[in-house]
């Protein structure tokens, strides 16, 4: 028969009593874990539909530079309306599935042991929110970020849920794509620093986009600035300029999506209302690098060479390294530094 632990103290001497008493609170001090908070490098945290719409058409000042060509190309039709736009996109936000959920979580988690593994040391970073949408607002795009808010594609979720192992690779490298786009928000010492590796110079205001361009003009939410030039080689003189995303033809003639007709403008930052293709540059290759075929724009450039290092190091997805290793070398040179106190 159990006794009690009253009536087990009560049958014993004193002396037995303050043994046992004591014996009990080594014991209990000896089992009682010690736990030490994580800090975690990346913290996130899942939106609701109801609240991933209302964050999404708060991003006032990004419509705000909206030409005809965005809303007739977003909208599939000529003669759109930013009322309409702006309707239709908080309507494709949905709510997560826990199973989707459940993935994203691992995906992160390796992301995190990546940090650790290597002693890297991210810049300091706002708290993530993820978005899930049909991406039909921003049409072509797996995802995409305002501020710290990452939005991420359903059928990009479809697909993971359906082929975790052979999905999961590319899903992780697209978080540490538009993890960057967060990153360089956060941390404008940083996004000098990374724009450096592909002789991007930062300046402090933003360039406008002349009559000419404007006219064609894609707006990109990972692209918050148009404040960063480069000097190209064109016509055999050295002319700096600054990118833009735009079509070659407006959508009443193209009648399809932009990535289709569109190109990267280098637009001279001295205002002249014109601008070059990449064609034109004779040392466009050399600017951008040749590790990823992403090269609108230094910030969707140097998103892609971020997470070709962070996912795959020096060594690269095939083992064979890169064409513009330098690049890959200056990001985790960065991300290895010891932070200053």
């Amino acid at each position: 028969m159990k006794k009690s632990y009253r009536k087990l103290m009560g049958a014993m001497p004193a002396f037995a009593v303050l043994a046992v008493m004591m014996l009990m609170a080594v014991m209990t001090g000896c089992t009682k874990k010690k736990t030490t908070p994580v800090v975690h490098a990346i913290s996130y945290r899942y939106a609701t539909a109801q609240e991933g719409a209302k964050l999404l058409l708060e991003n006032e000042e990004y419509y705000a530079g909206f030409s005809q060509n965005d809303l007739d190309y977003k909208m599939q039709k000529t003669g759109a309306g930013m009322d309409e736009y702006l309707d239709f996109s908080g309507k494709q936000v949905k709510d997560f599935t826990a199973r989707e959920q459940k993935l994203i979580d691992e995906c992160f988690e390796e992301m995190e042991k990546t940090i650790a593994d290597n002693n890297y040391t991210l810049p300091p970073l706002e708290e993530i929110v993820l978005i899930k949408t049909t991406m039909e607002e921003e049409p072509g795009a797996g995802a995409y970020t305002h501020g710290t808010q990452i939005y991420i594609g359903e059928q990009y979720l479809i697909h993971l849920a359906r082929n975790p192992i052979l999905d999961k690779d590319s899903f992780i490298s697209l978080l540490w794509h538009e993890l960057f786009h967060c990153l360089t928000r956060c941390n404008p010492d940083f996004r000098e620093e990374m724009y450096s590796l592909i002789h991007y110079t930062v300046v402090e205001d933003d360039y406008k986009l002349p009559p000419s361009v404007f006219e064609y003009h894609i707006s990109n939410p990972d692209v918050e600035h148009h404040n960063s030039y480069a000097t190209f080689r064109i016509e055999g003189r050295d002319i700096d300029c600054f990118t833009d995303f735009v079509t070659t033809m407006h959508y009443a003639e193209a009648q399809s999506d932009f990535f289709s007709c569109g190109t990267t403008a280098l637009i001279p930052t001295d205002g002249t209302d014109t601008y070059y293709t990449p064609e034109q540059a004779d040392n466009f290759d050399e600017i951008f690098g040749m590790n990823t075929d992403y090269v609108i724009d230094p910030e969707e450039c140097m998103a892609d060479n971020f997470a070709l290092a962070m996912h795959y190091g020096l060594d690269g997805e095939e083992g064979e390294g890169y064409n513009s290793p330098e690049i890959i070398e200056g990001i985790l040179k960065y991300v290895s530094a010891t932070p200053s106190n």
